[in-house]
C-alpha cells in the first residue's frame, strides 16, 4: 500500500512539470470568451422560445380559421374518423377503413400556395393495409375543372406507408379516391390557395 501511495504522490508532483507551461492555465482572455459565448447562447435560447411561442400562436389562429371555413363552406368535407393504420404515417388527422388510410390536412382543409397556373399541390401520406400499387383519382364537386393528378412514387413496397403528391388544378371542393386492388377510400376536402 505504501508503494502505491508513494507512486501517486510522485505522479502528482511530476505531472504538472511534464505538461507544457501554457497547459497549466487557460490562455488569457479565454474565460472572458467563454462567458461571452454562454451569454450569447442564453440570448439565442430566449429568442428561440419567443419564436416558438409566436409560431404556436400563428398555427392556432390558422387552425381556427380552417375550422371556421370548413364549417361555413357548403363543401361536404369528410370529417376524419380517427381510424389509425397499423404503422406510422404523416398527416394531421387520420382517416381510414381498415384497408386503406390517409392523413388528412388539419380540419380537412388544404391551404397552400398556388402555382403560377392556379393549381395547388399538396402532400398526403397513405397507408396500404392490402398489397398493391396505390392509385389516386378525383374531381371537383363545386365547379368545372380538369381532374386532379397524383404522383405516387415508387420505392415504398407493396404495402404499408406510401407518400404521395396530389395536384388540384383549381381551388374548390374535391372528392379524392385512393385505390389498392379492390379496396378504396374516398374523402372530400376543401382546397384553398394562398
Amino acid at each position: 500500500m505504501s508503494k502505491l501511495l508513494v507512486a501517486a504522490c510522485l505522479a502528482a508532483l511530476l505531472l504538472p512539470a511534464a505538461l507544457p507551461a501554457d497547459a497549466k492555465s487557460p490562455p488569457k482572455g479565454l474565460k472572458h470568451q467563454v462567458a461571452v459565448l454562454k451569454a450569447k447562447v442564453r440570448r439565442l435560447q430566449a429568442q428561440k422560445r419567443s419564436l416558438e411561442q409566436a409560431n404556436g400562436a400563428v398555427l392556432r389562429r390558422e387552425l381556427a380559421l380552417q375550422r371556421h371555413v370548413a364549417a361555413a363552406d357548403p363543401c361536404p368535407i369528410t370529417h376524419p374518423n380517427g381510424s389509425k393504420p397499423p404503422g406510422p404515417m404523416f398527416g394531421a388527422e387520420p382517416h381510414g377503413n381498415g384497408s386503406i388510410w390517409v392523413g388528412l390536412w388539419s380540419a380537412n382543409v388544404v391551404v397552400w400556395s398556388a402555382e403560377p397556373d392556379g393549381s395547388v399541390s399538396a402532400k398526403f401520406g397513405w397507408w396500404r393495409g392490402v398489397a398493391g400499387k396505390l392509385r389516386i383519382d378525383g374531381h371537383r364537386l363545386d365547379g368545372q375543372a380538369p381532374p386532379l393528378t397524383a404522383h405516387v412514387p415508387d420505392g415504398y413496397g407493396d404495402s404499408g406507408f406510401q407518400s404521395t403528391g396530389i395536384t388540384f388544378p383549381t381551388e374548390g371542393c374535391w372528392r379524392v379516391t385512393g385505390r389498392v386492388g379492390d379496396a378504396s377510400l374516398t374523402f372530400v376536402t376543401l382546397v384553398l390557395a394562398v
